[in-house]
């Protein structure tokens, strides 16, 4: 297969957050995740009329600047490591799928960087992907980029449940069901008030997901109580949502912090931040993500948006400018 000329081609994808259902997901349940406006942006060029083709990347967020490699290299691995795993994952199984002989060039830029726990890894791979088929002029729909996407993830994290890829795949408000068959249900809805708040720590999501397993391991019943009371909440969170509930949803939003921080992900930087916001009179307040860092979100009513911010700001929270759907 031939790319369709030597043009460059560019492409974006969006960021994430949880709203509600984090770990719950993973044991093949269910979770509530939004798109946010912060994308990834991604230039890709294939030439061809190369008896060694190459795949150089350059993503200044990652440390790699001018990263080359075979394309033979690429397609041998059985593993996939360090800061090119997932744009070399996702150019394996795309050869895989459509068999090509072309070099190809990439360079990201990002509005979030790879610090801030909006599912940069996600969007990388959802840019990749497609902006690789643009290039060699194929049409892939949402399901067969995801299910691609899906591969690729979990040829890099050997696990990984395919919310944060169906919010950059989808956009929107995404419900997604981690099981065959899947579900992915979108909200496009008027502007979500959460406020979006770092903590100042970037956190490894398989490192607690895997904490979470060992957890389940160690006491099956009482984890197993906790992920059913978070499936519980995603549901009734879902319907809060259809309905501009946001009072309800608040309140879930705290029930699924409080659950979080029973299985440990947790940390002081991030109670300190949901415990701030409630105290200031946000609805509700969570950890958004795997937990151990990252961003928390506060559920704000819309007249009290701005006000909030700015009282998030005169404490010194790094409120990030993001908005989400």
């Amino acid at each position: 297969m031939q790319p369709l000329n030597d043009q460059p081609v560019t492409v974006s994808a969006p960021g994430k957050l949880f709203i509600l259902g984090e770990h719950a997901v993973v044991y093949d349940g269910t979770c509530i995740v939004t798109a946010v406006d912060s994308r990834l942006r991604m230039t890709l060029q294939a030439s061809t009329g190369s008896a060694n083709p190459q795949l150089t990347i350059t993503a200044p967020d990652v440390g790699l600047d001018g990263y080359t490699i075979p394309l033979y290299s690429v397609l041998a691995k059985q593993r996939f490591e360090g800061p090119s795993a997932f744009i070399e994952s996702c150019v394996a199984v795309f050869h895989r799928q459509f068999t090509f002989q072309s070099g190809i060039q990439i360079e990201t830029s990002s509005d979030f960087g790879a610090t801030l726990g909006l599912g940069s890894s996600s969007a990388t791979v959802a840019a990749t992907l497609f902006g690789l088929a643009t290039c060699f002029g194929i049409s892939l729909s949402p399901g067969t980029l995801f299910q691609l996407g899906l591969e690729a993830i979990r040829q890099v994290q050997r696990l990984g449940s395919g919310a944060d890829l169906a919010a950059a795949v989808y956009g929107g408000i995404v419900f997604y069901r981690n099981r065959e068959p899947r579900q992915v249900t979108t909200l496009e809805t008027d502007q979500l008030p959460l406020l979006v708040i770092y903590s100042g720590a970037k956190a490894g999501t398989v490192s607690y997901v895997q904490q979470v397993r060992a957890l389940h391991e160690r006491w099956p019943e009482p984890v197993d109580s906790i992920i059913q009371a978070m499936l519980q909440i995603v549901a009734a969170g879902w319907q809060a949502l259809l309905a501009g509930d946001y009072p309800a949803l608040g309140q879930l939003m705290n029930m699924q912090h409080g659950l979080l921080h029973a299985l440990g992900v947790d940390t002081p930087a991030l109670a300190s931040i949901v415990f701030a916001a409630r105290q200031l009179g946000a609805l509700g307040a969570k950890l958004s993500g795997a937990g151990g860092g990252d961003c928390a979100i506060a559920l704000v009513a819309p007249s009290q948006y701005a006000a909030m911010k700015e009282a998030l700001q005169a404490e010194g929270r790094h409120v990030l400018d993001i908005q989400v759907n």
